[in-house]
């Protein structure tokens, strides 16, 4: 941890204070250049943490449209798979006795609801039975008209389409997440240099390490120094 932060944007934020109170305090920067912490070399910093902070917004966009993609594929395919099984059931019972037509239209198959299989067995299920005149007129004593088995295919195409979506949205925020996550990776590298040099450069005036809010230990504060067992455990005390 560079920061006792809360969150990433804790990070950023008291990243580029650290890095602008380095470059514009007199009394730091004059320290800090002495070890080439130079305010080219600061700019470099914030460059850096300027792209970054980018990138972050954008993953955070890109996942918020990837939600939005799977929310729109959840109502649409709710409102498809109803009226698929009504005509699916009302159909293998008029095939019940021809395994022919029910393997024609997958209705040999137990019915899946694994999105890419569905959508398989949907398409192939009306794309057949609209290609079948005679298969789709069972269906007319059920009330069951072309028209209807049209409008279910079209709401199975709806439903693949946003499949589409969906997976190009998890592909667009895996994407921006591992380029966040490698800008990230080389700010943090960056700035443990710049806090080396730092500590190194302002050790013997900490108030102005706090200025850059790198913590440092207190005066009063020593690290508690365990004592050391008597080698054969014999007790030396009174």
């Amino acid at each position: 941890m560079l920061y006792k932060t809360g969150s990433l944007a804790d990070f950023f934020h008291n990243s580029r204070k650290a890095l602008v109170n380095a470059r514009d305090d007199k009394n730091i920067y004059s320290l800090i250049v002495e070890y080439n912490m130079t305010a080219e070399k600061i700019e470099e910093g914030l460059t850096m943490l300027d792209n970054l902070v980018t990138a972050d917004k954008n993953k955070t966009e890109l996942h918020g449209l990837q939600l939005m993609a799977r929310a729109e594929l959840k109502r649409v395919f709710a409102e498809a798979n109803p009226v698929y099984m009504e005509h699916v059931n009302f159909m293998k019972l008029h095939c019940r006795k021809d395994p022919a037509e029910l393997a024609k239209l997958l209705l040999d198959e137990p019915r899946t609801r694994a999105i890419n299989g569905w959508i398989r067995q949907a398409d192939t299920f009306y794309s057949n039975l609209l290609l079948d005149p005679g298969l789709s007129g069972r269906l007319a004593v059920n009330a069951i008209t072309v028209e209807k088995l049209q409008a279910g295919h079209e709401n199975v195409m709806r439903v693949s389409r946003a499949r589409i979506k969906y997976t190009e949205a998890i592909g667009m925020a895996q994407a921006a997440t591992e380029r966040r996550n490698k800008l990230l990776a080389e700010f943090k590298f960056w700035m443990r240099e710049f806090i080396y040099v730092c500590k190194v450069a302002l050790k013997d005036q900490p108030q102005l390490l706090e200025v850059l809010g790198i913590q440092v230990l207190s005066d009063g504060y020593r690290r508690q120094i365990p004592e050391m067992p008597a080698a054969d455990g014999a007790d030396f005390g009174n």
